[in-house]
């Protein structure tokens, strides 16, 4: 499954919160959660690169598994 680019716009719009999605990974539901929360109480720009650095890295090591391909597929569209 395609891995949407490091720098595509998608991963900040997801840990802002700008855009939400349906989760089916459930790793990436809880960081999500968490990362959505600091970024909340802190949108300074280096918060949301560690926030798309640790949400990215999530789903480049585990973008194998049939619930990231899911994600990864409704990301890419």
């Amino acid at each position: 499954m395609h891995l949407p680019d490091r720098n595509a716009s998608i991963w900040n719009e997801i840990v802002t919160g700008k855009k939400t999605c349906q989760l089916k990974f459930l790793a990436a539901k809880i960081l999500l959660g968490r990362l959505t929360r600091s970024v909340k109480e802190d949108g300074s720009e280096e918060n949301i690169t560690a926030g798309i650095d640790q949400l990215y890295a999530l789903y480049a090591n585990n973008r194998n598994m049939p619930s990231a391909r899911d994600d990864l597929a409704a990301l890419s569209r």
